[in-house]
């Protein structure tokens, strides 16, 4: 029959395989910590700035985005036109939200994005964005491109059900746009300094003196109580803060032969 056709045939289509080799990352960090200059050190990187922070790095980029519909263009740009690129970068995921509400209040022609009530601007908002992370898919699928997004963080109290609330770092996105991110990449990770406590006497002497800050930045892959991290890879808990090193801890798991243990996450979750 038809029907045991077409089974065959899906049959026939399954695969161990991956299907891409290409990465869709998302770095968040604190400003001057280095997110800028890690994406420019991808491969042939270019740059989508909803913002203008490349005044001192020296990569190719588009104009600087004044509107939603830039974002899409440029983007859009790269999926028909001929090119060499490799990488395209987002700065920021924050940046490019606001542009996304601005793009909501010019659609109704109101001043702020509360004043549809319900949530329903940032709903829009949100479904803008969205329209955003589609359009990179097809565009890393169709061209062979890494797809790194950049964001800021703000410090918010989170609300632990089993324990007193407490200070994380988080995407300075609405929640419902940073939960879409961090559902969307396969590498979501966090920059910063290593950062250790300083402590003094012993036992029930023992104080909390101050924390040291170490020059040297890395790239934390899981997720702590200070802020969320995610790897499709069982990378090592930090990582140096550069695109070679991210590489090369990648090769030493997918070089691993067959025999040994599977290193892709259940879900997707490193944590």
């Amino acid at each position: 029959s038809w029907k045991r056709r077409d089974l065959m045939s899906l049959m026939d289509k399954i695969s161990n395989q991956p299907q891409h080799t290409q990465v869709r990352m998302n770095i968040t960090g604190t400003d001057g910590i280095g997110k800028s200059t890690f994406g420019a050190s991808a491969p042939k990187p270019i740059f989508i700035c909803a913002e203008d922070g490349l005044r001192y790095i020296d990569v190719p980029h588009f104009p600087v985005c004044e509107t939603y519909n830039d974002i899409l263009q440029q983007i859009k740009t790269l999926g028909s036109e001929n090119h060499d690129y490799k990488t395209i970068v987002l700065d920021t995921t924050d940046a490019a939200e606001k542009l996304c509400q601005e793009q909501v209040k010019e659609s109704h022609n109101i001043k702020t994005i509360e004043a549809l009530g319900f949530g329903k601007g940032y709903t829009e908002s949100l479904e803008l964005f969205h329209r955003i992370l589609k359009n990179l898919e097809a565009l890393s699928t169709e061209k062979k491109m890494h797809v790194i997004l950049l964001s800021h963080v703000q410090i918010r109290i989170f609300a632990d059900p089993e324990h007193e609330p407490y200070d994380r770092y988080e995407l300075n996105t609405h929640k419902k746009i940073a939960s879409l991110i961090r559902a969307w990449v396969d590498f979501n990770f966090f920059a910063n300094h290593l950062v250790t406590t300083v402590k003094s006497g012993q036992g029930f002497n023992e104080k909390h003196r101050g924390k040291t800050y170490s020059d040297k930045r890395y790239l934390f892959t899981k997720r702590t109580a200070a802020f969320d991290a995610k790897s499709r890879l069982t990378l090592p808990e930090k990582i140096n803060f550069t695109w070679p090193s991210f590489v090369s801890e990648c090769k030493k798991l997918t070089n691993a032969t067959a025999t040994t243990k599977p290193t892709i996450n259940e879900g997707g979750q490193n944590v």
